[in-house]
């Protein structure tokens, strides 16, 4: 029983770990420069992809919450 994974699954996977931080490195390093512009549009990218990946599916069980 192999892992296979879905294409959305590869480019979330290179989106959140290659290539955005390797723009944010490359930018840190100065080797270019972006934009403050881009860099909000790379950051809503990143943080949206991450919130996609890590979405509860439908028919997950809610997660508890402690009450009050």
């Amino acid at each position: 029983m192999g892992v296979t994974m879905k294409f959305n699954d590869v480019l979330a996977f290179l989106l959140i770990l290659v290539v955005i931080p390797g723009l944010w490195l490359a930018q840190g390093a100065d080797f270019m420069t972006l934009p403050g512009e881009v860099n909000g549009v790379l950051l809503s990218g990143w943080t949206l992809v991450v919130q996609y990946y890590f979405r509860k599916k439908p028919g997950e069980a809610p997660s508890e919450t402690p009450s009050k």
